[in-house]
């Protein structure tokens, strides 16, 4: 059992999920699995759970993952826990997928670090973010801007106490629609973290996906100057923050 658990989140049937403008199940399903085969290359430095929560047919899924009888270290899973998140949105149904993952398998508890990622994306420099969070004794590290009230939800990482106390409890505070987002929830979980006597962290590096925004169907932006932007803005926040 690895150190870190790569928990990715993932919905082939959105039905009428609302604000997602890609809501073709082959083509998400084809970008889930292009995502997956990438994580299935490093394994070896952390544990892998794909959780899918449309009840979806996962075949693909476990024809793509070659890993030997019994070997715990990827698992795929799937339920049907979507409906809620068709009037309330996908923010509602990434933290379902966590109660799921949570009350189905209790070893869930033993990670020291739970890193959630949106599953359509490929998360090109995952070894070096997975390598760094392993270094650090922080309880939730995620970014974190809009005057401390929008926390990325993208690419995220806690301790399972975290998960328990902070995020699944309040999961009715979830609404798209009035504008109550995943990444308003992640604020407001860092701030409950700390007034209890956590920790907190940025990222470590900057995530860089490639891949299809779901809410908008258009391609994320991956370019050179992209990357050298993030890197020196992240310098100054982790110079701020310090």
């Amino acid at each position: 059992m690895a150190e870190i658990l790569v928990f990715i989140t993932a919905t082939i049937h959105c039905g009428d999920t609302p604000f997602v403008k890609r809501c073709n199940p082959e083509d998400r399903k084809n970008d889930y699995l292009t995502a997956f085969k990438g994580w299935l290359t490093m394994k070896r430095y952390a544990d892998i759970l794909f959780c899918e929560n449309s009840n979806a047919d996962l075949s693909p899924f476990h024809e793509a993952n070659k890993a030997p009888a019994g070997d715990k270290s990827v698992q795929i899973i799937t339920f049907q826990g979507n409906t809620e998140a068709q009037k309330r949105g996908k923010g509602y149904g990434e933290i379902e997928m966590l109660r799921y993952a949570f009350d189905s398998i209790p070893g869930l508890r033993d990670y020291r670090y739970i890193l959630k990622v949106t599953g359509r994306y490929q998360l090109k420099n995952a070894i070096d973010i997975i390598q760094k969070i392993s270094q650090m004794k922080v309880d939730f590290i995620c970014d974190i801007r809009a005057n401390l009230t929008y926390g990325g939800a993208r690419t995220v990482a806690f301790t399972p106490k975290v998960a328990l106390d902070y995020l699944i409890p309040y999961q009715n505070e979830l609404d798209d629609r009035q504008g109550a987002e995943i990444e308003n929830l992640m604020a407001r979980c860092l701030h409950r973290v700390l007034i209890d006597g956590g920790s907190w962290a940025p990222l470590p590096a900057t995530p860089f996906c490639r891949g299809l925004s779901g809410t908008t169907n258009s391609m994320e932006p991956d370019t050179v100057i992209y990357r050298a932007k993030q890197v020196v803005k992240r310098k100054i926040a982790r110079w701020i923050y310090s």
